[in-house]
């Protein structure tokens, strides 16, 4: 009769997972308008500024998504270059979608002189690679069920060309009028979800 009802309940628990199995959330940069990205004061200091469209995707038909303390900031080569920009708590639905568009910034930030280089190297180049990430909680909804917060970082690369490609050059953008520079990209991003 044990043996029955835990067969029973291994099928109960088999079915569930195999009907409710959650699948992360994708995240795609959309865009990305750089106003500055300019070494300073000696080369020392990097300034950046700059306003992302990210856009988050539920691919669950059964399960929602519930973010919590979600954060945002660019970084180059490893190195963080803008402060953490805080993104708002919510829920998606199955199947819903959400965006957002903040602006980052990092004014006069320290760098390493191996960063200052491959600054100097990338701009010759003519194209800086920023990568934009997302860190936060996520938890998953069914019903009013809800499931332990899980860790959730996102990696989006964003390939910005530089108008100065080849010619040198001391940054992306001049500051200045306020004008910025637009890049549209529509890739998806790495995501990761762990305990």
């Amino acid at each position: 009769m044990a043996a029955v009802a835990l067969v029973i309940i291994g099928l109960t628990v088999l079915i569930m997972w195999a009907v409710l199995r959650p699948k992360k959330p994708t995240f795609l940069l959309q865009d990305a308008t750089l106003y500055a990205f300019n070494l300073t004061n000696s080369n020392l200091f990097l300034t950046t500024t700059l306003q992302v469209t990210l856009s988050s995707r539920n691919p669950n038909r059964r399960v929602g998504v519930d973010y919590t303390r979600l954060g945002i900031y660019a970084s180059y080569r490893n190195q963080q270059i803008t402060l953490a920009t805080e993104l708002p708590q919510g829920y998606l639905g199955t199947k819903d979608v959400t965006m957002w568009s903040p602006f980052l910034y990092g004014e006069t930030v320290p760098v390493s002189p191996n960063l200052v280089q491959a600054v100097g190297q990338d701009l010759a180049a003519g194209v800086v690679i920023v990568n934009v990430k997302v860190y936060g909680r996520v938890r998953w909804k069914v019903g009013s069920w809800l499931s332990g917060k899980y860790h959730l970082a996102v990696n989006c690369p964003a390939y910005l060309r530089s108008a100065a490609g080849g010619g040198g050059g001391g940054g992306l953008v001049a500051v200045g009028g306020g004008a910025g520079v637009k890049y549209q990209f529509d890739h998806g991003c790495n995501v990761e979800v762990s305990a």
